[in-house]
């Protein structure tokens, strides 16, 4: 477990700084009278990087509580994690009622996330049908409350953790 403990960990320690630099870029870019492409193309780099980083930190902690429940073969969900472990533990319940919640920041997470792949190819398809149309920029991203994702997954692991160090 200590394995996958220090994975996550890692993991939401680059999300942290990827936010960091995030949001000094965005203080960068507001003092500024006009934004070029470049730094627009950077900030959605660095939003879909903190994406992908907390999507990685919450697999890593959902191979955490696989090995708390002595299950040690390849999954790649939650829905896999709890259909293949003999009892499901009240961490994985929480989590299952979370993921199924539409409106749950985790649900949110995950939609975002699924979104960063399609969204290139809704744009490429969007050029080749009105070529005379052009995107001045993806303010889909810029809504996204990655702050707010990353607090709420650190805090919950870490409730998680401390629950389970009591009992």
């Amino acid at each position: 477990m200590a394995q996958w403990l220090a994975h996550s960990n890692q993991k939401l320690y680059q999300a942290r700084l990827l936010l960091e630099t995030l949001d000094q870029l965005n203080e960068d870019a507001s003092g500024q009278t006009s934004v070029n492409h470049s730094s627009t193309a950077l900030i959605e780099a660095l939003q879909e990087s903190v994406l992908f980083q907390l999507i990685l930190a919450y697999q890593s902690y959902l191979h955490e509580l696989a090995e708390i429940a002595q299950y040690r073969e390849e999954f790649h969900s939650l829905s896999q994690l709890l259909d293949n472990v003999a009892v499901a533990t009240g961490e994985m319940t929480e989590l299952k009622q979370l993921e199924y919640d539409n409106f749950s920041w985790l649900s949110q997470l995950q939609s975002a996330f699924q979104q960063c792949s399609q969204k290139e190819v809704v744009m490429t398809s969007k050029t080749q049908s009105s070529p005379q149309m052009i995107q001045l920029s993806d303010t889909t991203a810029h809504a996204l409350p990655l702050q707010d994702w990353y607090l709420a997954l650190t805090g919950m692991i870490e409730l998680q953790r401390n629950n389970r160090q009591e009992s």
